[in-house]
């Protein structure tokens, strides 16, 4: 339901912005690039670092957070009407928007998601009547793993070598140097995570799956709802059993958590409650990316020892 109001919000602020402007792109001496929201606009920044013919711009503010419950602004619209090319994670993170880009003549569409492996998740819903509903969901936060995050930039970099070969040296070597600190960032991730091997956490929602598919820990359960809200009496009922039956030290949430349900599984369970970072806000910083997952793997490992 969040998707189909959110698709139709999408399509009359698009509409409106299309009726006040002209439909054809403005002239501008600069190439514009336009991110869908930040880890993608991190990726961007590096891969076009320090060549001054193109601008990159984020969709979604740096503090906007994830684009789940985000619904698109007049100001968004017109940004990706006037962008040259717009830059998506993909994996069905911007579906909501499809009606949006799509729309807009001369745009290419980057989708980073391409030949990266993702997780599929399936959600179980009971019925009164005691029939039993599957739902195959796809988990969109692949920057999540710096191994995807280096198949995202080979994505980027070489979509846009295409698009502006005068530019293809200069991208590449901007591309190299960064899938090269994210080469280091990821085996200074895995030596450190040795000590994370088995271990069990429960997280808020689905943002940190990637990450323990990498570095071989357990994310048991997400405190979120399918729906996308706080968990049931029942849910929280279930959580409980699992942190108890299975030794969980810690529950992960957001920077920006403001439910309830950590606060009473931790008064239930005795269940530490720490932060972690998707890396959906931040700084605009080339090395945020890197910064940032650094941080996690510290805050992961001080929890569980």
């Amino acid at each position: 339901m969040k998707r189909i109001i959110a698709c139709i919000l999408a399509l009359t602020v698009f509409v409106s912005v299309c009726c006040s402007c002209n439909t054809e792109k403005t002239n501008k001496e600069k190439i514009l690039l336009v991110a869908s929201f930040y880890p993608v606009y991190i990726f961007t920044l590096n891969i076009v670092d320090e060549i001054p013919e193109f601008t990159v711009e984020c969709m979604a503010e740096q503090n906007v957070g994830c684009l789940h419950d985000y619904q698109i602004l007049s100001k968004d619209a017109r940004l990706i009407s006037d962008a040259d090319a717009f830059i998506i994670n993909g994996a069905g993170m911007e579906e909501f928007l499809e009606d949006v880009y799509m729309s807009v003549d001369d745009i290419k569409v980057i989708d980073s998601s391409e030949n990266v492996e993702v997780i599929e998740s399936c959600n179980e819903e009971h019925h009164e009547e005691g029939e039993h509903h599957h739902h195959h969901n796809v988990n969109s936060h692949i920057w999540m793993s710096p191994k995807n995050a280096i198949v995202q930039c080979e994505n980027i970099a070489g979509n846009l070598s295409e698009m502006y070969p005068q530019y293809k040296g200069k991208i590449e070597k901007n591309k190299n140097e960064y899938i090269a600190r994210l080469q280091l960032l990821d085996e200074e991730l895995g030596e450190k995570a040795e000590n994370l091997k088995g271990e069990n956490i429960i997280t808020f929602h689905e943002s940190f799956d990637y990450l323990a598919n990498d570095y071989s820990f357990n994310v048991l359960a997400k405190v979120e709802s399918h729906e996308g809200g706080e968990p049931s009496a029942k849910g929280l009922a279930e959580l409980t059993e699992i942190i108890k039956e299975n030794n969980v030290k810690v529950l992960f949430v957001e920077p920006d958590y403001k439910g309830s349900a950590a606060t009473i599984l931790s008064n239930e369970t005795g269940v530490e409650v720490c932060v972690l970072n998707p890396v959906i806000n931040g700084e605009k910083n080339l090395t945020a990316y890197e910064d940032i997952m650094r941080e996690n793997m510290s805050g992961i490992l001080k929890a569980v020892s």
